[in-house]
């Protein structure tokens, strides 16, 4: 019907929710490949970008030695929310975000930068894994720490840097082609 009526945006915004609800029902806690975890990473900001009217400049460098990698699904999101939902939160600015990937010393280095607003309280709770001021908003990052614990143990490690008025970054560092330590 969106399609019939020329709301290709509305069309576009349902095609990716449904994939996007499919990747998170299906096999929740299944190993998947860095090209899997990034393609539905994508569907996941084209919503946002719908939902911010274009207002959301997104750059993913994942190079294609990387795409093979097992990784568990559905742990980078919850950062790159948090960077969308409350990093950006007030910014007039056009909200920049770069994702990148890299191989380094035997793990997997995810870097999620934001030029958002940026926060100081907060960034040693979320190294922890803690609840940050506030309680609720970093309630899916605490999450998808525990599980990458979970599944990692404690060779996960993360590297909060943020600065007021210019943006967050986040470096997740996982074991590479380790799934499980545990």
């Amino acid at each position: 019907m969106a399609i019939d009526q020329n709301a290709f945006d509305v069309s576009n915004a349902i095609v990716s929710l449904a994939r996007i609800l499919r990747y998170g029902i299906e096999g929740s806690n299944r190993v998947v490949t860095v090209h899997e975890e990034i393609a539905w990473l994508r569907q996941y900001i084209s919503l946002q970008q719908i939902r911010l009217k274009n207002s959301l400049d997104v750059h993913i460098d994942a190079p294609p030695e990387l795409m093979d990698l097992p990784i568990h699904k559905l742990l980078f999101q919850p950062f790159v929310e948090n960077a969308i939902l409350h990093g950006f939160e007030g910014v007039r600015h056009t909200h920049r975000l770069e994702i990148s990937l890299a191989a380094e010393d035997g793990e997997l280095q995810v870097t999620i930068c934001d030029n958002g607003r940026g926060m100081t309280a907060q960034c040693a709770a979320l190294e922890n894994g803690e609840e940050a001021e506030g309680g609720k908003h970093h309630i899916g990052v605490k999450n998808a720490l525990q599980r990458m614990r979970m599944y990692y143990g404690r060779q996960v490690r993360i590297k909060v840097e943020s600065e007021l008025d210019e943006g967050t970054r986040i470096i997740l560092r996982l074991p590479v082609g380790k799934e499980e330590q545990a």
